[in-house]
């Protein structure tokens, strides 16, 4: 995994995916805890679903409860195994592809297992062409003012900005699943800075156009949406970060509807008092993204929801990122009986990510704070010898445990789309290590 790509101080909300295991969109609508817990020492069947990162059916991999004879799940993402105790480790396999996935310490029956190393499903696109007109929409300003055009439906979202007389596209759209989505077109605009941050009454139009098809392989031309007046009101708050933490970034984003963001603005300012003009538009929400880091590849993004556009005295207090213990940096003779271990991120399960070019990579969700690389020989997936791997801890919140991260509602979101987030949420990742496997 790529931890500074994922950890783009520069542009937090938008999570600049890791090339390595994380890419393309979740739709999925919110995170945070959720049940289906069978309780310790239970005898429960477990019936769960493997996705991808894209939120969609992982079919034909191997799925393993520890103790128990492996099996492969169905066209659907689905499998099933009887007469397990719990808790329980599971873990999800893909030698072809040379990753793993991990879940320690479940008990519930019902586990939605993220294997980040996949994509699966065909990829649909489609185009929008249009403009932007209106009573609220005001052409040819000045090079501060900015429109921009969003559609969002439940598989697909994407942005433009508009040419000085309105016009947009090719706003161009990738999703998975259906044929053709359905959503609605947004459209805003208001005047920025020198800085890039809103001016006092500086909303001029807004407006939406709902219904809009599109089909895989389609682009609509002379699509256009109608700006009306908005007026403006402004959001403050408070930003407390740890010790030896500075802050990064922030970033506002208008929430519109469950699928439906546009960035107002991205400051890259220390400042932890923050004061931001916003629009006041009936129904809209803020997410407000803080970033704090320790070092340029170890850190916090904090997610802020459901904020009403004239919040006042928000206050956010960052927790700190997981830091890493044993083994030492350039640690030798590591095999899968070492143990690795790490200061832990306070309301966060973990997810300790081994990975090496070319070579298995390994991935296990944890509530604790130690693990060992796991054993996936007799799987094909055995570590390999006299290797040099980075090892890194990943922390997700708020959750108070690996069920909850395992739920449908898990902490996919969080690493691949946060604006679909419908609660406060927050990850950190530590600085990274190396080690060589036992040779």
């Amino acid at each position: 995994m790529n931890r500074e790509r994922l950890l783009s101080w520069g542009a937090a909300l938008a999570l600049a995916l890791s090339a390595g295991i994380i890419g393309g969109c979740n739709k999925s609508s919110s995170t945070g805890p959720s049940g289906g817990g069978g309780g310790a020492g239970s005898v429960i069947t477990v019936s769960g679903k493997v996705v991808g990162q894209n939120g969609q059916a992982v079919a034909g991999v191997p799925v393993l409860v520890t103790g128990k004879v492996s099996t492969n799940t169905d066209a659907s993402g689905n499998f099933s195994i009887a007469n397990v105790t719990t808790p329980y480790d599971i873990n999800v396999v893909d030698a072809t592809n040379k990753q793993a996935l991990v879940y320690k310490g479940l008990t519930r029956s019902d586990p939605t297992l993220a294997f980040l190393g996949s994509s699966p499903g065909t990829a649909r696109h489609g185009t929008i062409n249009g403009a932007i007109s209106g009573p609220g929409f005001t052409p040819n300003q000045g090079p501060n003012d900015i429109t921009r055009v969003v559609f969002a439906s439940p598989e697909a979202t994407g942005s433009s900005t508009t040419a000085l007389n309105g016009t947009f596209g090719p706003l161009n759209l990738t999703w998975y699943g259906p044929t053709a989505t359905t959503g609605n077109l947004y459209g805003l605009q208001w005047t920025r800075d020198v800085n890039s941050l809103p001016v006092a009454s500086g909303y001029k139009g807004y407006g939406v156009r709902s219904g809009i098809a599109v089909n895989d392989g389609s682009t609509l031309n002379n699509q256009f949406d109608t700006l009306q007046a908005v007026a403006t009101t402004q959001f403050t708050g408070t930003i407390t970060v740890p010790a030896s933490y500075t802050l990064s970034q922030k970033s506002l984003n208008l929430r519109l509807s469950q699928f439906a963001t546009i960035n107002l603005l991205t400051d890259g300012t220390a400042n932890a008092a923050p004061s931001y003009y916003t629009p006041n538009i009936g129904g809209a929400t803020l997410l407000f993204s803080v970033t704090a880091i320790k070092t340029v590849s170890n850190g916090t993004v904090y997610f802020k929801n459901g904020l009403s556009p004239g919040a006042t005295g928000v206050a956010i207090t960052i927790p700190a990122a997981p830091d890493e213990s044993l083994p030492v940096d350039n640690a030798t003779g590591v095999d899968t009986t070492v143990t690795f271990s790490w200061t832990p991120m306070t309301g966060a399960i973990h997810l300790l990510v081994f990975s090496s070019s070319g070579n298995p990579q390994y991935i296990v969700l944890t509530s604790g704070t130690s693990a060992t690389i796991p054993n996936l020989k007799a799987l094909g997936l055995g570590l390999p010898s006299a290797q040099t791997y980075t090892w890194a801890v990943y922390g997700f919140g708020p959750f108070t445990s690996a069920d909850d991260a395992a739920g449908a509602a898990g902490f996919l979101s969080i690493l691949t789309n946060p604006t679909v987030l419908t609660g406060d949420a927050f990850y950190g990742i530590s600085a990274s290590r190396h080690f060589t496997s036992a040779p």
